[in-house]
């Protein structure tokens, strides 16, 4: 590889992952303290339920699946997937089984909902240009995850890029400064993936996607002041 090269490899797998966990913190815990009450998905149900419930339901099923599924894949140590008998192989078969349905419920929700978003025209309307952003990576990173299923399942049948994503997750929360190297052995493909997933969480504090931190940061509501209603300027009793 030439120089350029590894040094693009180093800032996005080696140095990004920092920036973007820290944007997510800081940017989060600013948005609500400065913003609470913009602390929320939302949502367009009052404007037209149609789509909505199906294609909700559908994506976040999907999307919880494949959250759990990258969590155990990515930061259980190799010594205990080995002690309990799931080899690289199997466990890449279970990728390709569970992480190949769920994207697919994923995806067809979220097909719904950017269906819905565009065509119906209430809804389009009241639109920001970061709902759109959001839909736009939201699909491309499970296209992009099924490309990588379909490509794992055709060129790695060893399931050793598993281990090697893994180990450069670990690596990063280790601050082993070597860690981004694992991923110039990966296919493009994953690369891909990884960077629009990064972009996501990028994104996070600055969109409608700050809700997912809604159920850690459910006690702090408690602590938030009370919104006053008014009626043409005065307080309502």
């Amino acid at each position: 590889m030439s120089n350029w090269t590894l040094i693009w490899h180093y800032l996005i797998f080696g140095v990004l992952p920092y920036v973007v966990m820290a944007v997510l913190v800081v940017g989060s815990i600013a948005r609500f303290v400065l913003a609470p009450y913009s602390w929320k998905s939302q949502s367009s149900e009052i404007l037209d339920k149609r789509g909505l419930t199906l294609g909700a339901n559908l994506f976040h099923l999907g999307v919880i699946f494949l959250f759990c599924g990258h969590c155990f894949g990515l930061f259980t140590p190799t010594w205990l997937l080995d002690d309990i008998g799931l080899t690289p192989r199997i466990h890449q078969m279970l990728e390709i089984i569970a992480g190949g349905l769920s994207a697919l419920v994923a995806i067809t929700g979220l097909l719904i909902l950017t269906c819905r978003r565009l065509f119906n025209e209430r809804v389009r309307t009241s639109s920001r240009p970061s709902d759109f952003l959001v839909l736009f990576l939201l699909i491309a990173v499970i296209v992009l995850g099924i490309c990588c299923v379909i490509n794992s399942y055709e060129y790695d049948r060893s399931g050793a890029t598993i281990i090697l994503f893994g180990e450069w997750v670990r690596g990063l929360f280790t601050f082993d400064p070597n860690a981004w190297q694992l991923i110039l052995q990966v296919p493009d493909w994953q690369k891909w993936h990884i960077f629009t997933g990064l972009m996501i969480f990028l994104i996070v504090p600055f969109t409608r996607l700050i809700h997912i931190w809604s159920g850690y940061f459910t006690p702090f509501y408690l602590l938030r002041p009370h919104q006053i209603m008014r009626t043409n300027g005065k307080p309502m009793k």
